[in-house]
């Protein structure tokens, strides 16, 4: 009989997962296939036949694997005998021996097996992988709770593990981040961790072996995987302590020590492989959980993902079902599968601390206390660490689950399959009811206009032309038009984030221009030069600001002033005013407004009330109406407010009201801006102030014919450098030229030299 049970789970175990696997393919398929835009080709790729991928920062993974499987490392080349990225972090570029290639060593492989059977590209692999990676989660989670708890936990966790929408999110088509790996190989790594202890403890010598063997490489998946990959093995060993300090047998023999001397070889060897970990992390967690208090702003607090999420969202509804793709404000709850799992979960850890106290616990329990613990105060800093906090709480539910099935069982209750049923769907429901709602709409993170405009840039202009836009676009850039990037996801770097945002915000253009030639020169140089001359203090930031705004010759008088001696004078001016410098391209596309109040932010001194990201704002953005006719013209916004507009030949006056009567202004329009088939005018409302002027707002009307393309800004995002470039075309601008041949609704303006 044994041998027939045993035999039959060898048959309904693998059968469970593929089906599992199954229904995870399933929903990310449906997802893709029910995508907004992709029938039409807006969001097809036509370079490679996929869409374009869902996330920005997927174009350098794609980049990087390219490079690992033409060159066999990652980086385009070699620099004093480093691996080297000159397309990122312009002009210089940057060290990339550091990568974690896993993902890339995956696709690769994939990619070299699939070319085997027809015509396949590395750019349809990267499409597709995490999709199919993403069902591997469900191995060593269904493993290791089905071992805890039994195959009906087992099947909770592991639908909870690759369902939940903080990792669905992750792994959908086109999500070509290490995300897909992170989770599954951090699984995985435990199972063994686990499996290694207890095979000590069992002093069962194959399994030691074998599991031994499992956990090496795992970890080895694991430091390849993610740059945090340290987070989990301290776990482990904290883990290991925790089990030393309340061991399960208590019997008054002596205490084996061993957990202690595993947790030592751990943490020497993360010491080894990382030798800078104290400050590594301690950067880490400046950047992430700091705020405030640095001579720069963080970059970080822009970052979607690193926004705090809320316990939950959406009201109670939200409790018991995940929220869509497309929505702004996840919580906690609905990322983990709803309300049930969650406080499942942490019933089953007070369950394993009772355990603990009473030294009942085995090594599993103290890693699942410690994991749920460290995961879910990360999930508070950040949305996307809600996928790292679903891990625990899926295997955690699932061993409530077969902890409840198990009692019903040992109390012979009537109709007990009928109960276990409903159980496991209250578990699984709203996790699996929300990704059924989030496969209803993906957007890609470019579109074909914009994949026009980087083959126009790449087939048009020099190899070190220098692209230069807000960070969240560089990595697409430097794939798909193969030119260098000043500002990208890996040169976040605290000073270039202010320059780059100054410039944008700026109403100097000679200021913005001279930011950007000094970048694009001599990268980060002149800044640190500067601090490192003049002292880290604010000051020197207005010293820089004010030798960028006028020439070189008088910016030498301004350092002189300010105590520079002659050698460092010439120093710095070099950095500062940069010769020789390659084509530089400003890349505006439409969606760019969108982020615009971040330029305001990050470009103002801290403890400076300068700038203010309010006085950035947008209120009409790009709207299409109808062309404003001689006399009054009332358009309805939908967004509270109605605008009037009175024209009178040339002239024009606004206004914003709930009605048509000018008594009731929720905003101080001060002026009208009009691009026609005549020029660019300018009018003034009759009774705006100066003050008005730096307040107010300013209506900015495209006029062409018909038709009219009408915006609502304020006066500092009109007066922008940025707001002259998106809006007017740059008109009013002398220093960036607009460049139609390589322009569409994305548009391309050249930096002039400053001769």
């Amino acid at each position: 009989m044994k041998t027939f049970m045993k035999n039959k789970k060898r048959v309904i175990i693998p059968a469970l997962l593929i089906l599992i696997a199954f229904i995870s393919i399933f929903f990310r398929l449906r997802l893709h296939n029910n995508a907004k835009g992709l029938a039409d080709g807006y969001y097809m790729d036509v370079e490679t036949g996929t869409p374009y991928l869902t996330e920005m920062d997927s174009y350098y993974h794609l980049r990087m694997t390219r490079d690992i499987s033409e060159n066999g490392h990652p980086g385009n080349t070699e620099k004093d005998g480093e691996h080297w990225d000159s397309m990122s972090y312009a002009p210089d570029g940057r060290d990339v021996a550091t990568y974690r290639p896993l993902l890339a060593y995956i696709a690769i492989g994939v990619h070299r097996i699939a070319s085997l059977f027809g015509d396949i590209t590395l750019e349809q692999v990267a499409y597709w992988l995490n999709m199919f990676l993403s069902a591997l989660v469900i191995i060593p989670i269904f493993l290791l709770t089905s071992k805890m708890c039994g195959i009906l936990g087992g099947i909770v966790a592991a639908v909870l593990s690759t369902l939940n929408y903080g990792y669905f999110i992750h792994t959908i088509p086109g999500f070509y981040d290490t995300d897909g790996v992170i989770a599954w190989v951090s699984c995985l790594f435990f199972y063994f961790a686990i499996n290694f202890v207890n095979s000590i403890e069992e002093k069962k010598r194959n399994r030691i072996i074998l599991n031994g063997a499992g956990l090496a490489a795992s970890f080895w998946m694991l430091y390849s995987s993610w740059y945090v990959y340290y987070m989990f093995a301290v776990i482990f060993v904290v883990a290991l302590v925790a089990f030393t300090i309340f061991r399960h047998k208590d019997d008054g023999a002596r205490r084996p020590l061993y957990p202690l001397y595993m947790a030592g070889v751990i943490i020497l060897l993360i010491f080894l492989l990382e030798p800078n970990l104290i400050g590594r992390i301690s950067h880490l967690l400046k950047n992430v959980f700091v705020r405030k208090g640095s001579l720069f702003p963080s970059v970080f607090v822009s970052i979607a993902e690193m926004r705090t999420p809320s316990l939950w969202a959406g009201g109670l509804s939200g409790l018991f079902q995940m929220k869509v793709l497309t929505d702004k404000n996840i919580g906690i709850i609905n990322g983990v599968g709803g309300i049930v799992p969650f406080l499942a979960a942490f019933v089953m850890c007070g369950l394993f601390v009772r355990k603990a106290i009473k030294r009942e616990a085995e090594i599993q329990h103290f890693l699942l206390i410690i994991w749920l613990a460290v995961t879910l105060f990360l999930a508070f800093k950040g949305w996307r660490f809600i996928m790292l906090f679903a891990l625990p709480v899926s295997i955690l539910a699932g061993n409530l689950t077969g902890w409840i099935c198990s009692l019903m069982d040992k109390r012979k209750m009537m109709d007990r399959t009928v109960y276990k049923a409903m159980l496991i769907l209250l578990m699984l429901f709203p996790s699996l009811y929300g990704v059924f709602r989030s496969s209803k709409d993906s957007v890609p993170s470019a579109n074909s206009q914009m994949g026009q405009v980087m083959s126009a840039i790449r087939e048009n202009t020099p190899e070190d032309t220098i692209l230069i836009s807000w960070w969240d676009y560089g990595y697409f850039f430097e794939e798909k038009a193969q030119r260098r990037a000043l500002f990208d996801g890996g040169s976040q770097s605290d000073s270039r984030s202010y320059w780059v945002a100054k410039a944008l915000a700026s109403s100097d253009e000679k200021l913005s221009a001279n930011i950007f030639r000094m970048l694009s020169g001599s990268g980060d140089k002149a800044c640190d030069r500067m601090l490192e001359v003049f002292g880290e203090n604010e000051n020197t930031l207005i010293l820089m600001e004010n030798t960028l705004s006028t020439d070189k010759e008088y910016a030498g008088t301004l350092l002189a002033q300010a105590g520079a001696d002659d050698e460092t004078r010439s120093e710095l001016l070099d950095l500062l005013f940069p010769e020789n410098l390659p084509t530089i391209n400003c890349i505006i596309p439409p969606e760019m407004s969108r982020i615009s109040r971040w330029f305001a932010t990050f470009g103002k001194q801290m403890g400076s009330d300068t700038f203010d990201d309010t006085e950035y704002s947008v209120a009409l953005d790009r709207l299409i109406m109808t062309s404003p006719k001689d006399g009054t013209n009332v358009y309805k916004t939908n967004y509270g407010f109605n605008l009037i507009i009175n024209k009178s030949g040339d002239s024009y006056e606004a206004f914003t009201s709930q009605s048509v009567e000018k008594s009731s202004q929720p905003l101080p329009i001060t002026g009208v801006i009009v691009i026609n088939s005549k020029g660019y005018t300018a009018s003034r409302n009759n009774e705006s102030t100066d003050s008005d002027k730096t307040l107010g707002w300013t209506v900015i009307i495209e006029d062409t014919g018909s038709q009219s393309i009408i915006s609502l800004v304020t006066n500092r995002m009109a007066d922008s450098t940025f707001g002259k470039m998106f809006y007017c075309h740059g008109i009013g601008l002398s220093d960036f030229t607009y460049e139609p041949e390589l322009s569409n609704t994305v548009q391309v303006f050249k930096l002039g030299s400053d001769e």
